[in-house]
């Protein structure tokens, strides 16, 4: 008899996603820098960057700006190496509006306007009885 998967997997064999500590952290950089709380996102920030370097002072820096244009850039960066492979880009490029001038780039026919948002299923507007609108561009 095949084991039975833990609770809460279900009969799935697909990974269970869970959520980062690095991403929470640089989710916080983010929220504080936009709220004008440097000292805050430089914090989590850093706390992300310490962990990485393992105890070698002679990489990765402490990111040490204030400027809130210099420090949105610096955690942008951050997720980017910090996460990669982990399917976050896309998401943070349309966030951070940059999705469209990235793909044209990359030659992807990507339109601003339409691909922020997935189209809904229409079998789950119908359900709705009229309560839900597809998405624009769909």
């Amino acid at each position: 008899m095949p084991e039975r998967p833990p609770i809460g997997f279900g009969n799935s064999g697909a990974n269970i996603r869970l959520f980062r500590y690095a991403d929470l952290l640089l989710i916080a950089a983010e929220a504080a820098n936009e709220l004008g709380n440097s000292g805050e996102a430089l914090n989590y920030l850093n706390q992300v960057r310490a962990r990485a370097r393992q105890g070698n002072p002679d990489i990765l820096p402490d990111v040490t700006t204030t400027n809130q244009s210099e420090l949105r850039t610096a955690i942008w960066h951050e997720r980017r190496v910090e996460l990669a492979m982990e399917q976050h880009r896309y998401f943070d490029l349309v966030r951070q509006g940059q999705a469209q001038a990235v793909f044209s780039a990359l030659g992807i026919n990507w339109t601003a306007g339409k691909h922020e948002v997935f189209p809904i299923p229409q079998s789950e507007i119908d359900i709705s009885g009229g309560t839900l609108t597809q998405n624009p561009g769909y």
